[in-house]
Formats: structure tokens, C-alpha cells, sequence
């Protein structure tokens, strides 16, 4: 077996001329693609494939569709393209993708699969799986006449990927939503960024944004002023602090602005707020 060197964008060897469906474990295609040369206007599309596709988003964000629900995949994010579904892969028009990629099958890949991974999870966010791709096509070049070798080693590094997968989504279920919102929750008096939070949990601005959206359906900053303004409307409700002391309290700019942001999300004022629950006691 010679193989034809991988390195740019678009190019792939296919190995299926070599598969023995005996063996439990086998790589049939191995590639890489550039939203240059896979445009997003021709996505790539998939009836019925007889094997499970797993992808790496080395650069930019696309939609993938799989049996009719759609994906959003950004950069760093691995995704699975389960045997025999039917799957679109398409880069955003705005942000053109790098995306590597191996087609593997054998009754190994739908055990490990099944055991390491939730069902129906397809979608790995924030893993660096560079190392599983680039490694793969070293197997290939250093076993390019030696199949057996090659199929042996790549057994070994799905293994081990599989199980790094496994281990993301372990310390992920510790969930950085959450931790995030502890964060914002022990820091209202405060003006905390999300680039400090990124930098305090060692992720990405990107990914802490989408992880609290998607777990709670709202972004970080629009989770922390409302923790503001709840914790503005018990001040009022409890203390004698006039409104500029509550202002400053929850570090907001100023007076003026506090005001303006309460009065957009409790539709009063504050000292309204104020007025109006003392002449409800």
C-alpha cells in the first residue's frame, strides 16, 4: 500500500479497498477539507452511509444536519456522523472552515461508541483532537506498506481517543454553565468580564458563552445584570441605602445608568420599586 500524503486542504486516501470485515476495527477513509474548496453553497451530503464519520473543526463554524436535526459546530468541536444516517456538512458563509476527518466501521466502533459516548450526543464541544487526526496520517505514512501494522495502532489511538472523549464530557457534566454562574453569583458587587471568568476556568470567551447559553438559554452578561437588579430590588426592599448607595454598591457606572437598566427590566424606577412596596407592607 502507498499512500498519497495528506497535508492539504480537500485531499484524502481511501483504504477500503483493504478492509476485511472480520477484523472489528478499521479506517476507511482518512481526509481533511477547506470550505475553499468544499463551499458552503455545495455542502457535503451523505444517504444511508455504511459507516460512522468522526470530524475535528480545526477553524471556523458550520451547520451540521443529521436524519433531519441540525447542529451548529463551531471551532474545536468534534462531531459524529453515526452509520447509517443520512448528514449535510456545511460551512457558514461568513467564517470558512479547516476540518479534519476519519470514515471508521467494524463492530469495535459501534461498541465503544455505545459504551463511552451518551446516545444521541453528537456534538463534542471545546476538545483539542488534533493529536488523534495528525496521528493517524503518521500511521499511514510510517506503515504505508504494512496494512496490518496500520490497522493495528490505529486501533490503539481510536481507543485512546474514544476515552479522552469520554473524559471531556465527565469534567464538561461538572458543567461550566455552572460554575459560571457561581462565579457571577459570588461577584454581583463586583464588575466581572467574561474574559476573566475564560481566563480563571482556562476556556475559551467563545466556549463559556455558549456552554451558559445553551444551559440556560441567556448569555453570561445578560444572566449578571438581572443578578444585579435582583439583588438592587432586595436592597430597596430591606435597607435604608439610598438609590446612588445601591448604585455604587453593585458597581454599576452610575446612578443614572442603575436606573435606566432597572427601570427596563422591572418597568419602575427604583424609588418607585422602593415606594411601592413599603405601601404594600
Amino acid at each position: 500500500m502507498k499512500v498519497k500524503k495528506i497535508n492539504l486542504p480537500g485531499e484524502y486516501v481511501e483504504l477500503w479497498n483493504y478492509y476485511n470485515p472480520s477484523i472489528p476495527f478499521f479506517v476507511g477513509m482518512i481526509g481533511s477539507n477547506g470550505s475553499e474548496r468544499n463551499p458552503a453553497t455545495k455542502p457535503s451530503q451523505r444517504f444511508n452511509f455504511r459507516a460512522t464519520g468522526i470530524a475535528y473543526m480545526k477553524k471556523g463554524s458550520g451547520t451540521v444536519s443529521v436524519n433531519g436535526a441540525s447542529f451548529s459546530v463551531s471551532e474545536g468541536d468534534v462531531f459524529l456522523l453515526p452509520k447509517y444516517s443520512d448528514h449535510t456538512c456545511v460551512a457558514d458563509d461568513s467564517s470558512p472552515w479547516e476540518v479534519e476527518w476519519i470514515v471508521v466501521d467494524g463492530k469495535l466502533v459501534d461498541s465503544l461508541l455505545e459504551l463511552y459516548l451518551p446516545r444521541n450526543r453528537l456534538i463534542i464541544e471545546n476538545f483539542n483532537a488534533e493529536y488523534v487526526f495528525s496521528g493517524m496520517k503518521d500511521l499511514l505514512r510510517t506503515y504505508n506498506d504494512n496494512i496490518d501494522q496500520f490497522v493495528k495502532y490505529a486501533t490503539l489511538l481510536f481507543f485512546s481517543f474514544i476515552v479522552d472523549l469520554n473524559f471531556s464530557l465527565q469534567r464538561a457534566a461538572d458543567s461550566v454553565a455552572y460554575k459560571v454562574k457561581q462565579m457571577l453569583d459570588y461577584n454581583s458587587h463586583r464588575n466581572l468580564t467574561i474574559k476573566d471568568i475564560a481566563e480563571s476556568l482556562h476556556y475559551s470567551v467563545n466556549y463559556v458563552i455558549r456552554s451558559f447559553k445553551k444551559e440556560f438559554n441567556m448569555t453570561p452578561a445578560q444572566y449578571y445584570i438581572r443578578r444585579k437588579i435582583e439583588l438592587a430590588e432586595m436592597y430597596l426592599r430591606t435597607s435604608e441605602e439610598t438609590v446612588c448607595e445601591i448604585s455604587d454598591k453593585l458597581n454599576f457606572i452610575d446612578q443614572h445608568y442603575f436606573a435606566n437598566v432597572f427601570k427596563r427590566m422591572t418597568g419602575t424606577t427604583p424609588s418607585r420599586y422602593r415606594a411601592q412596596f413599603r405601601q404594600n407592607m
